[in-house]
């Protein structure tokens, strides 16, 4: 028998307006249990607008949703004691430590005082901060207070967090610990919704991944379906000396590539995929015809491609 809580979020023509304009146009998802489900896209795309709609601090302006089994339309309070939420800024006191902020929110979700205590010290040494826990949060650097934020999601132990471009601002250093510490959350069954613009963040850290433009999801699946249907293929990029058309035209058959460019001495071939019979028998011509190659890379679709095949534009724009 199929389990009744199969999905942690299913959305169904999901619309949010401002006046005339549409933030949020017709969503239809599905978000299993358990799973890190991405959405990404650049600023303005509609992911925050979404993800305000689910955790119940914007009311939709048509269609509906379920979050853990409950309905986003009558259920709003219920909902709200079984989600957490890490924004994109700080909400918390900076004036006050770890601690302090962490035994006020457990005020606010009416736990009793042992019990936020022993939550608030366990959630504070897995985000490694249990020797800040006594610490004004005013010197936290970014990451820190970011981290903090994911104990305070935490803290009533929700069946989903949302986490709302966490990364964002955040030093190289510090984006890699939260996405360990993301994975390191969902390895306990918690489902984890992660709004994102960062191509490698997604690409690394999502089990499926909604792609967002102007309001609507336009594609939707893995990290390797969405680069295998829209990357364009795989590439060999090589650079050469020289080029003549006779040697672009045996190259494209060679490899049976489905597109040729040339830039100054690169020649980029888009193939289907990248077998090592592929490569030897690219070799080997190079070889017979003494082609001076200085440069041969092979390239995997990124999600980056994906995006600009997908929209014509660059994820930054």
């Amino acid at each position: 028998m199929m389990e009744a809580f199969t999905y942690a979020i299913e959305c169904t023509g999901l619309t949010k307006k401002f006046g005339n304009f549409t933030a949020v146009d017709s969503l239809e998802l599905k978000v299993r249990k358990g799973e890190i489900f991405g959405f990404l896209g650049p600023n303005g795309a509609g992911k925050t607008t979404t993800i305000k709609m689910l955790t119940t601090l914007f009311s939709p302006t048509a269609g509906s949703a379920r979050v853990a089994s409950l309905s986003l339309i009558g259920d709003a309070p219920l909902i709200r004691a079984k989600i957490g939420v890490v924004p994109q800024e700080f909400a918390l006191f900076v004036e006050l430590t770890p601690m302090e902020n962490l035994r006020y929110l457990g005020d606010l979700y009416g736990m009793p005082p042992e019990k936020t205590t022993k939550r608030s010290e366990e959630l504070l040494n897995i985000v490694g901060l249990y020797d800040k826990k006594d610490v004004v949060c005013e010197g936290f650097s970014g990451g820190m207070k970011q981290r903090l934020s994911v104990a305070a999601g935490l803290l009533h132990t929700p069946d989903i967090l949302f986490m709302d471009e966490p990364t964002t601002g955040l030093d190289p250093q510090s984006r890699i610990a939260l996405r360990e510490l993301t994975a390191k959350l969902n390895s306990t069954g918690i489902t984890i919704v992660y709004t994102t613009h960062d191509m490698e963040e997604a690409d690394k850290l999502c089990h499926m991944i909604a792609i967002m433009d102007k309001g609507k999801i336009i594609a939707q699946g893995t990290s390797e379906e969405l680069k295998d249907k829209y990357g364009g293929g795989h590439r060999i990029v090589l650079k050469v000396d020289s080029h003549t058309p006779e040697l672009l035209s045996d190259l494209k058959k060679l490899v049976n590539a489905a597109a040729v460019s040339v830039v100054d001495h690169t020649i980029d071939l888009r193939v289907s995929n990248l077998s090592g019979n592929l490569v030897h028998k690219l070799s080997a011509y190079l070889t017979q015809k003494r082609i001076a190659v200085h440069e041969l890379n092979l390239r995997e679709p990124s999600l980056e491609e994906v995006f600009i095949n997908l929209t014509k534009k660059d994820l930054r724009e």
